[in-house]
C-alpha cells in the first residue's frame, strides 16, 4: 500500500492544530465542531496508515474531507463580515486547502 499521501495528510492535520489553535482562541467555541472533526481526522488516518485497511484509508479520505468542510463553513461569517482580522485565518485554511487533492490522490 502507498502511504506517502496519507502521511502528508496527518502531518498537515497535525499542523492544523497548531496554526488553528490561535484561530480556535479567537474564534471562540464556533469552531468546535471543525476541531472535533480534525481530531477525529488524525486518530483515524493514524489507524488507516497503521492498519493499512482499505476501508479505513477511505473512512479516514471521508473525514479529511470533512475537516475542509467544516473549516471553510466554520469560519466563512468571520471573513465575510470582518475581514480585518481575516490574515488571522490565512495560514490554517491554507493548510486545510491542501488536504482535498491529496485525500483524492491517496485513493488513487
Amino acid at each position: 500500500m502507498q502511504v506517502t499521501y496519507p502521511i502528508i495528510i496527518l502531518t498537515i492535520l497535525v499542523s492544523g492544530i497548531v496554526s488553528g489553535f490561535i484561530t480556535f482562541r479567537m474564534s471562540g467555541m464556533r469552531l468546535a465542531p471543525h476541531f472535533g472533526a480534525l481530531i477525529l481526522a488524525i486518530i483515524v488516518t493514524i489507524a488507516a496508515i497503521v492498519t493499512g485497511n482499505a476501508l479505513a484509508i477511505y473512512a479516514a479520505v471521508v473525514l479529511q474531507l470533512i475537516v475542509v468542510i467544516t473549516a471553510f463553513t466554520q469560519t466563512w461569517a468571520t471573513l465575510k463580515y470582518n475581514f480585518q482580522t481575516s490574515p488571522a485565518y490565512a495560514p490554517h485554511l491554507a493548510l486545510m486547502a491542501m488536504i482535498p487533492v491529496l485525500a483524492i490522490a491517496s485513493v488513487i
